[in-house]
């Protein structure tokens, strides 16, 4: 007797569904960054070592 087999839909299923879970995890770390960092002040911005029109351009390059 051999043992069942599972059927790679149920897989492939888990799998997408982990993917979806994960950029959905990812866009709401990348919205809340973007919401941190638009509430900083420029002062702020410049300890970290950028500047406000370097913002998006940041947050477009760690997607």
């Amino acid at each position: 007797m051999t043992a069942p087999t599972h059927s790679p839909f149920p897989q492939r299923l888990m799998h997408a569904l982990r993917r979806w879970r994960r950029r959905v995890a990812e866009r709401r770390r990348h919205r809340a960054d973007a919401g941190h960092l638009a509430c900083m002040s420029e002062h702020d911005l410049r300890d970290l070592g950028i500047g406000r029109s370097e913002v998006q351009q940041l947050l477009d390059s760690h997607r």
